[in-house]
Order: C-alpha cells, then sequence, then structure tokens
C-alpha cells in the first residue's frame, strides 16, 4: 500500500510540473487575434519576431485546409517564410487596427464580414476546413478606414498562423 500510494504521489507531481511547463494555449476568437496584433502596434515592437510566431508548421496547414490544398499552401508559403518575405507590420503613425471575422462558410457564401475580405477567397474557401475563422485586418492612422491590410490569420493547434493572400498560393 505505502508503495503504491508513493507512486502515486510521484507521478501526481510530475504531471503537476508538467502541466505548470506547459505553454498555455493562447486566447481565441476576435479577442485573441486582437490581443495578438495589438502588439504589432507597439512603436518598440519587433515585427520580425512577432510574425515568426504566426508561422504555421505542417500540421496547422493539415489543420487549416482541406486534403491536398494543405500540402500546396505548405509548398507556396515555405519558401516566402525561409526567404523573411512575410513580416505582418502597419506604417509609422498608424496606431489603430480594424478587424474583420469571418468563417469559412461566410467566406463559401459570400455573407457576414466575407465582403471585407479579398474577392480571392471565395475562390479558394472551399479549401478552408469547415467551421475556421478567418482573419482580415488593417493597421491604420487614427479615424482613417484605410491602411495596411493583412488576411489570413487564424487560430489553429492552440496558436495563431497567418496564411497570407491564401487565393494566391491555392491557385489553379
Amino acid at each position: 500500500m505505502r508503495t503504491t500510494l508513493s507512486t502515486f504521489l510521484a507521478a501526481t507531481l510530475v504531471a503537476g510540473l508538467c502541466a505548470c511547463s506547459a505553454e498555455p494555449a493562447a486566447e481565441t476568437g476576435e479577442a485573441g487575434a486582437k490581443k495578438v496584433l495589438t502588439a504589432m502596434l507597439s512603436p518598440t515592437a519587433d515585427h520580425a519576431a512577432l510574425t515568426t510566431a504566426l508561422k504555421p508548421k505542417t500540421e496547422d496547414y493539415v489543420a487549416a485546409f482541406e486534403g491536398d490544398a494543405a500540402k500546396k499552401a505548405e509548398a507556396a508559403y515555405d519558401p516566402m517564410w525561409r526567404a523573411g518575405k512575410v513580416v505582418v507590420k502597419p506604417k509609422e503613425g498608424q496606431t489603430e487596427l480594424l478587424l474583420y471575422e469571418a468563417t469559412t462558410e461566410d467566406l463559401r457564401a459570400g455573407t457576414g464580414h466575407a465582403k471585407q475580405f479579398p474577392g480571392g477567397y471565395s475562390q479558394v474557401a472551399k479549401s478552408f476546413k469547415p467551421g475556421q475563422k478567418w482573419y482580415r485586418f488593417k493597421f491604420t492612422k487614427p479615424g482613417d478606414k484605410r491602411g495596411m491590410a493583412y488576411d489570413g490569420l487564424t487560430y489553429v493547434n492552440g496558436r495563431w498562423v497567418i496564411f497570407p493572400k491564401p487565393y494566391r498560393a491555392l491557385r489553379e
């Protein structure tokens, strides 16, 4: 009995330590997207590092895209990421964020905020996993609706990733 109790306590302690060292999942939904993107508005932000944190892993492509589209997207984006061509950054004076959310279903049907996304989304939304939320955003100057526009931000596998302009990556 004593050995069993000692083994149980040791296992519980190890499990507790492992849980403490595990990185918590990022906040999801619009609030999570705002949190990630607001960090990029800081004048001292390291935009390259913040963007690199959004780089998808192979399993993220599989979680976001249907079938062969995952491989096609990864093949298109990988050279861009390796070359350091993906950097999300506002221009000088752009201190505000405009954020639009649309589900895969919205993008397929042209409903919700789908109209805020580039037109190419309607052509490639069939390649997105059902139920996935996608985000388009702009960094703007105060009171302005125009600014640096980005798209393809989504939450998969417990983290935020970005697939910029997926309609280009998934061209037929």
